[in-house]
């Protein structure tokens, strides 16, 4: 599931609970309530993915930084991807 569809699934339970009473402006603030959430939650768990690729790495801390780079690649494309969204 990407997280456009998450984001407008979650957007739409949340409609759905309150009985349909948000407005366009409510709905759109909503969904960058939701956007942030999630751009902090990839954030952080990139932080403890890449923690433990150094923990896990020790001496062989080249590796470490490659996969650290790997996921910060990954990172910074769905905060991309996130973005537009908006």
């Amino acid at each position: 599931m990407s997280l456009n569809t998450l984001t407008h699934s979650t957007v739409e339970k949340i409609r759905e609970s309150v009985g349909n009473s948000l407005s366009e402006s409510q709905i759109a603030a909503v969904t960058k309530i939701i956007d942030d959430a999630l751009i902090k939650a990839v954030n952080q768990s990139t932080k403890k993915c890449t923690d433990a690729a150094v923990i896990c790495c020790g001496p062989e801390a080249d590796m470490a930084h490659k996969i650290a780079e790997d996921v910060e690649r990954a990172r910074y494309s769905l905060i991309g991807n996130l973005t537009s969204m908006r």
